[in-house]
Protein backbone atom coordinates (compact mmCIF):
# COMPACT_ATOMS: atom_id res chain seq x y z
CA UNK A 1 0.00 0.00 0.00
CA UNK A 2 0.87 3.54 -0.89
CA UNK A 3 1.92 5.98 2.20
CA UNK A 4 1.85 9.04 -0.78
CA UNK A 5 -1.18 8.55 -1.27
CA UNK A 6 -4.78 8.69 1.26
CA UNK A 7 -5.54 4.92 2.04
CA UNK A 8 -8.97 5.18 0.35
CA UNK A 9 -7.14 6.44 -3.07
CA UNK A 10 -4.39 3.47 -2.57
CA UNK A 11 -7.01 1.04 -1.92
CA UNK A 12 -9.57 1.98 -4.41
CA UNK A 13 -6.51 2.42 -7.17
CA UNK A 14 -5.03 -1.24 -6.79
CA UNK A 15 -8.58 -2.90 -6.96
CA UNK A 16 -9.03 -0.75 -10.40
CA UNK A 17 -5.69 -1.20 -11.94
CA UNK A 18 -5.52 -5.06 -10.76
CA UNK A 19 -9.22 -5.39 -12.61
CA UNK A 20 -7.91 -3.52 -15.54
CA UNK A 21 -4.84 -5.44 -15.99
CA UNK A 22 -7.34 -8.43 -16.07
CA UNK A 23 -9.99 -7.06 -18.90
CA UNK A 24 -7.24 -5.26 -21.10
CA UNK A 25 -3.85 -6.88 -20.49
CA UNK A 26 -0.79 -5.67 -21.86
CA UNK A 27 -2.33 -2.26 -22.41
CA UNK A 28 -1.49 0.13 -19.09
CA UNK A 29 2.46 -0.01 -18.56
CA UNK A 30 2.31 2.30 -15.52
CA UNK A 31 -0.58 4.60 -14.23
CA UNK A 32 0.34 7.92 -12.81
CA UNK A 33 -1.79 9.72 -9.85
CA UNK A 34 -2.41 13.65 -10.42
CA UNK A 35 -4.34 16.25 -8.52
CA UNK A 36 -5.93 16.29 -4.99
CA UNK A 37 -4.84 12.79 -4.43
CA UNK A 38 -1.22 13.75 -4.94
CA UNK A 39 -1.56 17.12 -3.05
CA UNK A 40 -2.65 16.24 0.04
CA UNK A 41 -6.01 17.61 -0.59
CA UNK A 42 -8.44 14.61 -1.65
CA UNK A 43 -11.90 14.77 0.43
CA UNK A 44 -13.91 11.29 -0.13
CA UNK A 45 -17.35 12.14 -1.61
CA UNK A 46 -16.28 15.03 -3.08
CA UNK A 47 -13.38 14.09 -4.87
CA UNK A 48 -12.32 12.23 -7.72
CA UNK A 49 -9.50 10.45 -8.82
CA UNK A 50 -7.29 11.47 -11.59
CA UNK A 51 -5.18 9.46 -13.75
CA UNK A 52 -2.73 9.46 -16.62
CA UNK A 53 -3.17 6.23 -17.72
CA UNK A 54 0.18 5.40 -20.01
CA UNK A 55 -0.14 2.77 -22.51
CA UNK A 56 1.60 0.38 -24.66
CA UNK A 57 -0.81 0.58 -28.20
CA UNK A 58 -3.86 2.33 -29.37
CA UNK A 59 -6.69 1.19 -26.72
CA UNK A 60 -9.73 1.39 -29.52
CA UNK A 61 -10.32 -2.37 -28.81
CA UNK A 62 -10.13 -2.04 -25.22
CA UNK A 63 -12.71 1.02 -25.03
CA UNK A 64 -15.77 -0.89 -23.96
CA UNK A 65 -14.36 -3.01 -21.36
CA UNK A 66 -12.36 0.40 -20.38
CA UNK A 67 -15.92 1.84 -20.19
CA UNK A 68 -17.35 -0.32 -17.72
CA UNK A 69 -14.47 -0.35 -15.53
CA UNK A 70 -14.52 3.40 -15.00
CA UNK A 71 -18.48 4.08 -14.46
CA UNK A 72 -18.71 1.24 -11.90
CA UNK A 73 -15.31 3.27 -10.12
CA UNK A 74 -16.52 4.62 -6.84
CA UNK A 75 -14.74 7.02 -6.04
CA UNK A 76 -14.49 8.13 -9.54
CA UNK A 77 -11.18 6.95 -11.13
CA UNK A 78 -11.09 9.79 -14.21
CA UNK A 79 -8.19 10.29 -16.21
CA UNK A 80 -6.71 9.87 -19.46
CA UNK A 81 -5.19 7.38 -21.85
CA UNK A 82 -1.61 8.33 -23.60
CA UNK A 83 1.28 6.64 -24.64
CA UNK A 84 4.96 7.18 -23.90
CA UNK A 85 5.44 9.19 -27.62
CA UNK A 86 2.26 11.46 -26.53
CA UNK A 87 3.69 12.10 -23.44
CA UNK A 88 6.42 13.47 -24.69
CA UNK A 89 4.52 15.55 -27.53
CA UNK A 90 2.77 17.61 -25.21
CA UNK A 91 -0.72 18.50 -24.80
CA UNK A 92 -0.14 21.33 -28.01
CA UNK A 93 0.58 18.21 -30.09
CA UNK A 94 -2.09 15.86 -28.63
CA UNK A 95 -5.30 17.46 -28.89
CA UNK A 96 -7.39 14.62 -28.39
CA UNK A 97 -7.38 11.54 -26.39
CA UNK A 98 -9.88 8.59 -24.71
CA UNK A 99 -10.68 10.76 -21.20
CA UNK A 100 -12.81 9.78 -18.89
CA UNK A 101 -14.49 12.12 -17.08
CA UNK A 102 -17.31 12.00 -13.82
CA UNK A 103 -16.81 8.35 -14.58
CA UNK A 104 -17.58 8.70 -18.51
CA UNK A 105 -15.06 7.21 -20.90
CA UNK A 106 -14.92 9.27 -24.33
CA UNK A 107 -13.04 7.80 -26.87
CA UNK A 108 -12.01 10.87 -28.71
CA UNK A 109 -11.97 13.66 -26.57
CA UNK A 110 -10.46 17.36 -26.35
CA UNK A 111 -9.39 19.66 -23.63
CA UNK A 112 -10.04 17.92 -20.09
CA UNK A 113 -6.77 17.00 -18.73
CA UNK A 114 -5.44 17.44 -22.18
CA UNK A 115 -3.56 20.68 -20.91
CA UNK A 116 -0.21 21.78 -19.24
CA UNK A 117 -1.86 22.14 -16.01
CA UNK A 118 -1.45 18.15 -16.21
CA UNK A 119 1.61 17.85 -18.06
CA UNK A 120 3.46 20.09 -14.80
CA UNK A 121 1.15 17.49 -12.28
CA UNK A 122 3.05 15.06 -13.52
CA UNK A 123 6.00 15.81 -12.26
CA UNK A 124 4.97 15.74 -8.91
CA UNK A 125 2.75 12.28 -9.53
CA UNK A 126 2.65 9.13 -7.88
CA UNK A 127 3.38 6.42 -10.61
CA UNK A 128 1.76 2.97 -9.47
CA UNK A 129 2.95 -0.62 -11.98
CA UNK A 130 1.06 -3.46 -11.41
CA UNK A 131 3.72 -6.34 -10.42
CA UNK A 132 2.13 -9.82 -10.01
CA UNK A 133 -1.03 -9.67 -7.60
CA UNK A 134 -0.25 -6.14 -6.21
CA UNK A 135 0.79 -2.30 -7.40
CA UNK A 136 4.19 -0.63 -6.78
CA UNK A 137 4.20 2.82 -5.62
CA UNK A 138 6.95 5.44 -6.52
CA UNK A 139 7.30 9.23 -7.15
CA UNK A 140 7.54 10.04 -10.80
CA UNK A 141 9.96 11.85 -12.60
CA UNK A 142 8.16 12.81 -15.90
CA UNK A 143 9.19 16.01 -17.18
CA UNK A 144 8.43 18.23 -20.14
CA UNK A 145 10.68 21.31 -21.37
CA UNK A 146 7.72 23.18 -22.20
CA UNK A 147 5.39 22.65 -19.36
CA UNK A 148 6.75 25.51 -16.73
CA UNK A 149 5.93 27.98 -19.57
CA UNK A 150 3.21 26.06 -21.11
CA UNK A 151 0.94 26.01 -17.93
CA UNK A 152 1.45 29.69 -17.32
CA UNK A 153 -0.24 30.38 -21.08
CA UNK A 154 -2.91 28.06 -20.62
CA UNK A 155 -3.96 29.35 -17.07
CA UNK A 156 -4.25 32.91 -18.61
CA UNK A 157 -5.95 31.49 -21.73
CA UNK A 158 -8.28 29.57 -19.49
CA UNK A 159 -9.11 32.73 -17.70
CA UNK A 160 -9.84 34.83 -20.90
CA UNK A 161 -11.77 32.12 -22.59
CA UNK A 162 -13.87 29.97 -20.63
CA UNK A 163 -13.75 31.64 -17.15
CA UNK A 164 -14.79 34.65 -18.32
CA UNK A 165 -18.00 33.22 -20.53
CA UNK A 166 -18.63 31.66 -16.92
CA UNK A 167 -19.02 34.73 -14.91
CA UNK A 168 -20.83 36.40 -17.97
CA UNK A 169 -23.08 32.90 -17.63
CA UNK A 170 -23.13 33.43 -13.88
CA UNK A 171 -24.17 37.14 -14.03
CA UNK A 172 -26.71 36.59 -16.06
CA UNK A 173 -28.36 33.30 -13.85
CA UNK A 174 -27.93 35.74 -10.51
CA UNK A 175 -29.40 38.52 -11.55
CA UNK A 176 -33.10 38.48 -10.53
CA UNK A 177 -32.14 36.41 -7.25
CA UNK A 178 -32.41 37.81 -3.85
CA UNK A 179 -29.46 37.87 -1.98
CA UNK A 180 -30.65 35.66 0.93
CA UNK A 181 -31.75 33.26 -1.78
CA UNK A 182 -30.57 29.94 -1.34
CA UNK A 183 -27.48 28.73 -4.12
CA UNK A 184 -26.06 25.38 -4.52
CA UNK A 185 -22.86 25.05 -2.86
CA UNK A 186 -21.13 23.19 -5.06
CA UNK A 187 -21.64 25.85 -7.77
CA UNK A 188 -20.06 28.47 -5.27
CA UNK A 189 -17.00 26.34 -4.66
CA UNK A 190 -16.67 25.49 -8.10
CA UNK A 191 -16.37 29.55 -9.10
CA UNK A 192 -14.64 30.62 -5.97
CA UNK A 193 -11.75 27.92 -6.51
CA UNK A 194 -11.27 27.57 -10.33
CA UNK A 195 -10.03 30.56 -11.20
CA UNK A 196 -7.75 31.00 -8.43
CA UNK A 197 -5.80 28.48 -9.16
CA UNK A 198 -5.14 29.65 -12.32
CA UNK A 199 -3.78 32.98 -10.77
CA UNK A 200 -1.60 31.19 -8.82
CA UNK A 201 -0.18 28.83 -11.82
CA UNK A 202 0.31 32.52 -13.35
CA UNK A 203 1.86 34.06 -10.64
CA UNK A 204 4.12 30.82 -9.17
CA UNK A 205 4.30 28.87 -11.99
CA UNK A 206 3.11 25.72 -9.82
CA UNK A 207 0.08 23.87 -9.70
CA UNK A 208 -1.57 24.80 -6.36
CA UNK A 209 -4.18 22.33 -4.52
CA UNK A 210 -7.62 23.77 -4.36
CA UNK A 211 -7.07 24.65 -0.14
CA UNK A 212 -3.98 26.25 -0.82
CA UNK A 213 -4.75 28.05 -3.58
CA UNK A 214 -7.79 29.34 -0.99
CA UNK A 215 -5.14 30.63 1.12
CA UNK A 216 -3.07 32.34 -1.24
CA UNK A 217 -5.86 33.91 -2.67
CA UNK A 218 -7.32 34.85 0.67
CA UNK A 219 -3.60 36.39 1.08
CA UNK A 220 -4.05 38.56 -2.23
CA UNK A 221 -7.84 39.76 -1.19
CA UNK A 222 -8.35 39.33 2.01
CA UNK A 223 -11.79 40.94 1.61
CA UNK A 224 -12.46 37.47 0.33
CA UNK A 225 -11.17 35.72 3.28
CA UNK A 226 -14.17 34.97 5.00
CA UNK A 227 -16.02 33.37 1.90
CA UNK A 228 -13.02 31.46 0.85
CA UNK A 229 -12.11 29.84 4.63
CA UNK A 230 -15.82 28.66 4.18
CA UNK A 231 -15.65 27.17 0.85
CA UNK A 232 -12.93 25.12 2.09
CA UNK A 233 -14.97 24.24 5.10
CA UNK A 234 -17.79 22.99 3.19
CA UNK A 235 -15.42 21.07 0.80
CA UNK A 236 -13.45 19.20 3.37
CA UNK A 237 -17.17 17.96 4.50
CA UNK A 238 -18.08 21.20 6.86
CA UNK A 239 -21.50 21.52 5.04
CA UNK A 240 -22.00 25.33 4.75
CA UNK A 241 -25.41 27.19 3.82
CA UNK A 242 -24.46 29.51 0.52
CA UNK A 243 -26.84 32.35 -0.56
CA UNK A 244 -27.12 34.32 -3.99
CA UNK A 245 -25.12 36.64 -2.38
CA UNK A 246 -22.14 34.57 -1.73
CA UNK A 247 -22.76 33.49 -5.43
CA UNK A 248 -22.22 37.34 -6.65
CA UNK A 249 -19.16 37.87 -3.81
CA UNK A 250 -17.70 34.67 -5.43
CA UNK A 251 -18.26 36.09 -9.13
CA UNK A 252 -16.47 39.67 -8.26
CA UNK A 253 -13.40 37.35 -7.32
CA UNK A 254 -13.73 35.84 -10.98
CA UNK A 255 -14.16 38.95 -12.26
CA UNK A 256 -11.08 39.92 -9.97
CA UNK A 257 -9.00 36.72 -11.72
CA UNK A 258 -9.86 37.39 -15.27
CA UNK A 259 -8.19 40.67 -14.81
CA UNK A 260 -4.60 39.43 -13.91
CA UNK A 261 -4.82 37.86 -16.71
CA UNK A 262 -5.49 40.55 -18.46
CA UNK A 263 -2.92 42.55 -17.30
Amino acid sequence: MSDQLPPAVAEALTRFLLEQRRVAPGLVSRAIVTGSAVAGDWHAGVSDIDVVFVVTRDPVDDLPALAELHAASEPHIDGVYLTESELSRGPDVVTTAPQVVEGVLVSELPGAQLSWITWRELESGVQGVVDGGDVIWSPTADRHPRAAEGVVAFSRDNLLDYWQRIGDSAERELADRPDDGPIRAETVRWVALGPIRLVATIETGDVLSKTAAAAFAAERWPEHAELLERVVRDRAGERQEFTAADGREALTLLRKCVAVAES
